[in-house]
C-alpha cells in the first residue's frame, strides 16, 4: 500500500481527463491539499470531516490500482497525457 502511495506522489498531475487513474491522482492531491493546510491553521471539525470524506473519495477511486504492480501502473498511468513521471 505504502509503495502504490508512494509511487503515486512521483506523478506529477496538471490536468486529467475521466480517465480513472487521472481521477485517482487528483483526488489523492485533495487529500495532499487538505492535510497540508492543517498545518496553516488550527484542525477544525469542518475540515477533518472534508479530510476524512477525501480519503474516502480517494480510497474509492484508487481501489482498482491498489494492488496493481508498478510496471503495469506505469503502462497505465501512460495513456493519461497529462502525467509526467518522475525517475526518483
Amino acid at each position: 500500500m505504502k509503495l502504490f502511495f508512494t509511487f503515486l506522489s512521483a506523478l506529477f498531475f496538471v490536468s486529467c481527463s475521466n480517465q480513472p487513474l487521472c481521477d485517482c491522482v487528483q483526488a489523492g492531491d485533495e487529500v495532499n491539499r487538505i492535510s497540508a493546510s492543517f498545518f496553516d491553521r488550527a484542525p477544525t471539525k469542518a475540515g477533518e470531516d472534508s479530510l476524512r470524506l477525501a480519503k474516502e473519495n480517494r480510497d474509492k477511486l484508487c481501489a482498482p490500482f491498489q494492488d496493481m504492480a508498478p510496471q503495469e501502473l506505469h503502462e497505465r498511468a501512460a495513456e493519461c497525457a497529462s502525467l509526467e513521471f518522475s525517475a526518483e
